[in-house]
């Protein structure tokens, strides 16, 4: 396909391992890409940072490398997404003042519970829409504001990781709504407006926080300076841009009610649009990036626990996978699809980090329940695999008992690529999933968005026609019979062990001796 005629659309993730930035036509053809990556700071056991100008080095890189490879000098229009919730204020000069706290942060424990205390679950949750949790944006700031003073009193704006990079492109300090949902609780979710109420609580200024605009709607253009450091033009149009989560589930198509994706990395998410806002803090509520609609997620930890039995007992597999030039997942798959469903009666609590959505227990860890001498690693492996798709259908179940049924799955990222995997989760639900191996992402919703607000597309739907056919599988009727079963035990086996996963924490951290 040629590209003389074509108007072209850049998209921008921030990560949280690496930026990457792609040149899209619009047609929809990729024309140039780019990734850049940087690194984690860990500097204590739960906390989780990383330089905000290590993203915006990362990001200049990119822009640069898909300039000079596409040889593209006029691009229509620029979206930025990027990881969130975090916190990065800046200071009159437009500076950041300290490293960015990022999502997978845990320090404000303390300030959970003061806000507990102080406001309430209940009323910051009909508010917000969503729980009192160290991952959201308004603990984070809370932190901020109680432990740097210093720097807090500098501050002249709170943003967040796109935000960031959208102000140094542009000059302006605004965000999207599907970022700021997860800001809770400062964020009025049914409002769409910073909550004067709870941030007054807080003490946070609400004229920190960055102005609030549609996901596509155009709120500057390219600086000079700004120009001068990436090689875009000037006048070069910026719009809002989103959350990296919501970008990449329009990057696969996923807008209407009934839909869903299912993101099959070290984290398991499970993300449906929906046509009103849901308030039901078992899981994460926020908007989409689509005009009009709303996005509920679920998150669960998934690829991780594949990982951990990869790395631990997976030896002889990782030898055999080196030797036949074979994926080592495919071969645990192949020893793991010749055993009936259940795993002969062997069941994996995949809670090996605590959970989020929905449990939300910190507390919570792995433990595999029926094992006998007659179970092989195999059949651990497949447990495994089961176990964590009960944790995904328990998910689905919520939002199904809400009255949103569910049609349809579309499968990404790594785990999606186990055929083995895609049929167990689909019969565990019993719903049909589509796994798209080849998918833009996030920067694809970028350019979407980008291509919305500089009036090029009619609206996001135009993304379907981009995304190539996916293979399909459905749920076997007798199969989802069985795992029904299984499920329910799943399920009550977590509620059975609840209270000594925290007498466990307790005998660990507090050194208590059992008799």
């Amino acid at each position: 396909m040629g590209l003389g005629s074509s108007s072209f659309l850049m998209g921008i993730d921030i990560g949280t391992s690496s930026t990457k930035a792609c040149l899209y036509s619009d047609e929809g053809q990729l024309v140039a890409s780019a990734t850049h990556e940087y690194t984690i700071n860990y500097v204590k056991p739960t906390w989780a940072e990383e330089n905000p100008n290590d993203w915006l080095n990362a990001t200049f890189k990119c822009i640069d490398e898909i300039l000079k490879k596409s040889k593209v000098t006029e691009i229509i229009g620029i979206s930025v997404s990027g990881l969130t919730p975090n916190c990065v204020p800046i200071d009159e000069t437009g500076s950041s003042i300290r490293p960015a706290i990022l999502w997978i942060d845990r320090r404000s424990e303390a300030e959970c519970t003061w806000l507990k205390n102080e406001i309430g679950l209940e009323k910051c949750s009909k508010i917000s829409g969503n729980q009192i949790d160290p991952y959201f944006g308004g603990p984070k700031f809370l932190w901020f504001r109680r432990n740097n003073p210093n720097l807090f009193a500098k501050t002249t704006k709170i943003l967040l990781g796109s935000n960031y990079i959208v102000f140094k492109l542009t000059g302006k300090t605004v965000s999207d709504y599907s970022v700021a949902g997860l800001c809770a609780p400062c964020y009025d979710y049914k409002k769409k407006q910073w909550s004067e109420e709870i941030c007054e609580v807080m003490q946070i200024p609400i004229d920190l926080l960055p102005e609030l605009h549609n996901s596509h709607e155009v709120i500057g253009e390219i600086s000079e300076e700004a120009s001068k450091k990436t090689g875009l033009k000037k006048v070069t149009p910026v719009v809002t841009g989103g959350g990296d989560f919501a970008c990449s589930t329009l990057g696969v198509g996923v807008i209407e009610e009934g839909e869903a994706c299912a993101m099959l990395g070290t984290a398991g998410n499970i993300l449906m649009p929906l046509n009103s806002p849901l308030f039901d803090i078992r899981l994460l509520n926020t908007s989409h990036v689509v005009q009009g609609k709303y996005l509920t997620l679920g998150s669960i930890y998934a690829g991780g626990v594949l990982q951990w039995f990869r790395d631990t007992l997976g030896d002889f597999e990782k030898s055999e996978a080196e030797e036949k030039g074979k994926p080592v997942y495919r071969i645990l798959d192949e020893q793991a699809s010749n055993l009936p469903i259940g795993s002969d009666g062997l069941i994996l609590l995949p809670y090996f980090m605590g959970e989020r959505t929905p449990i939300w227990d910190v507390y919570a860890r792995g433990v595999y329940l029926g094992i006998t001498p007659f179970h092989s690693k195999a059949h651990m492996y497949r447990a495994a695999l089961e176990g964590i798709g009960y944790a995904l259908n328990h998910i689905i179940e919520i939002v199904t008992s809400l009255g949103i049924a569910v049609r349809e799955i579309a499968a990404v990222n790594g785990g999606a690529k186990s055929k083995l995997w895609r049929q167990i989760i689909s019969d565990i639900m019993g719903i049909p999933q589509i796994y798209i191996a080849e998918t833009g992402g996030a920067p694809l919703g970028d350019a979407i968005l980008a291509g919305i607000g500089c009036g090029i597309f009619q609206d996001a739907r135009v993304v379907k026609k981009w995304i190539p056919e996916g293979v399909r599988t459905d749920p076997i009727t007798k199969n989802h019979v069985k795992y029904q079963k299984y499920y329910n035990l799943f399920r009550k086996i977590y509620e059975t062990l609840k209270e000594s996963f925290l007498e466990l924490f307790k005998i660990v951290n507090r050194g208590e001796k059992s008799d």
